[in-house]
């Protein structure tokens, strides 16, 4: 795991030098040194970094999740989330973002990928003395040098900061997107602050009032004492805006309008040639493509269905008609009906009956 973070941050450092208007550090000593948290003699809490993060998609335990397989979105080391059942409950709605959006483009191993949301949730991140004139950007991507002062003696400006560098390239390291659909929400306890990374195909749709209305959201519902409430609100408002108006989308409208012009064209021309101001006329030269369209339309088995029903009831007796029309009146109310008949999900994965009163 240390390795794999090792070449990230090789990569990242190669990338990143100047960036965010900060120069690369020089001091190979500032460089990641396999650590990602410390401990706080004081506290005892961890001290967190971006670098080498717990990652939910497979350091499940370290993220305070209970899976053993499987690409989750959250990640609460420091358990900021009070239950089990919140934690699981929020992975699941982050989840379900990825379910919900449309295929965007396809990662290095040939899997569709759609949008994703991610929240990493810490007590403390560590603090970058902003004021020194060696400030400068390690090859992970971290501010260094780190100062030992707390959250409390920084500037508004100062928090920010950390929590957007932090944030940041939380999202590079993770790496949920291969094409910048991806979205790491990121609290830092003691900075009280959030940050929204956002992936540059994310961001068309993740515009800054809907960053402000995440941030306003999260803090509201912390402030509050509920916070898995708050992560839940904003996991659905992020859902429903990363749907949008998507390449299927469009073509689900496109075919409508087909559709629609279709139906239209055919009642024009196989209903209108038969009345009393008959726009195509009795003409020999229009009989050939007015059958034409009447065989390769269907409408003719549409018509052999109608006279069939019609034939059927005036010879069936009058109790076969009534059951028929019963098992009828019962396949249109379990259709309405089926979620409250039917429970189509299980934690097995398997379909179960579930009638209640």
């Amino acid at each position: 795991m240390n390795s794999l973070w090792l070449v990230i941050c090789y990569l990242l450092g190669a990338a990143i030098k100047g960036s965010l208007g900060y120069t690369g550090c020089t001091d190979t000593s500032l460089n990641y040194q396999g650590y990602t948290y410390t401990i706080d003699p004081t506290t005892q809490q961890k001290v967190w970094s971006h670098c080498g993060f717990p990652n939910p998609s497979f350091d499940y335990a370290l993220c305070g999740l209970t899976y053993t397989s499987g690409e989750h979105f959250l990640c609460d080391p420091d358990g900021l989330l009070s239950s089990q059942l919140e934690i699981d409950g929020i992975d699941l709605a982050l989840r379900n973002i990825q379910a919900n959006t449309s295929t965007l483009c396809s990662s290095a191993d040939g899997d569709s990928e759609s949008f994703t949301v991610s929240i990493a949730l810490v007590n403390r991140t560590r603090i970058a003395d902003l004021t020194s004139a060696s400030l400068c950007i390690n090859n992970c991507g971290e501010l260094q040098p780190v100062t030992n002062i707390t959250a409390s003696a920084l500037s508004d400006s100062q928090k920010t900061a950390i929590a957007e560098n932090f944030g940041d390239y939380l999202r590079t390291g993770w790496a949920f997107g291969s094409c910048g659909n991806d979205v790491v929400i990121f609290y830092a306890e003691d900075l009280n602050k959030v940050h929204v990374a956002v992936g540059y195909k994310a961001n068309s749709l993740v515009t800054s009032d809907v960053i402000d209305y995440i941030k306003t959201t999260f803090v509201s519902y912390k402030n509050n004492g509920k916070l898995a409430e708050g992560l839940l609100v904003i996991a659905e408002k992020l859902r429903t805006t990363l749907r949008g108006v998507t390449p299927a989308h469009i073509l689900l409208i496109l075919n409508m309008i087909l559709v629609v012009l279709t139906a239209a064209f055919l009642i024009f021309f196989l209903h209108l040639r038969s009345v009393e101001f008959n726009v195509w006329g009795r003409e020999g030269f229009w009989k050939i493509p007015e059958y034409f369209f009447y065989l390769i339309s269907g409408v003719w088995m549409i018509n052999g269905l109608l006279f069939g029903v019609i034939y059927m009831s005036n010879k069936a007796p009058y109790w076969a008609t009534f059951f028929s029309g019963i098992i009828g009146l019962a396949c249109i109310v379990m259709y309405i009906f089926e979620e409250k008949i039917f429970d189509t999900y299980s934690d097995s994965g398997s379909y179960t009956l579930n009638i209640t009163s």
